[in-house]
């Protein structure tokens, strides 16, 4: 399993699904904790799932920390 730098290599992981539905709509979660979706499809979740860890890894690769904090509000 992949881990950030920031995460303690004694850590204990507990192992769950990050996609669900509500409704007829699917989400994941993040381990920024947040909540991504709604999506159409278990299928189309995944795929958003790829393009935000894509994201997250681009960010990462130029010293930047993801921007979406649990509870924060745009202004």
């Amino acid at each position: 399993m992949d881990c950030r730098k920031e995460d303690l290599t004694t850590c204990i992981r507990f192992r769950s699904d990050r996609f669900f539905t509500e409704g007829s709509r699917w989400y994941f979660a993040t381990r920024e904790n947040t909540v991504e979706g709604p999506f159409s499809s278990r299928e189309e979740a995944e795929n958003g799932l790829m393009l935000y860890l894509r994201d997250i890894q681009a960010k990462e690769s130029f010293g930047l920390k993801p921007a979406r904090v649990s509870g924060s509000k745009l202004q």
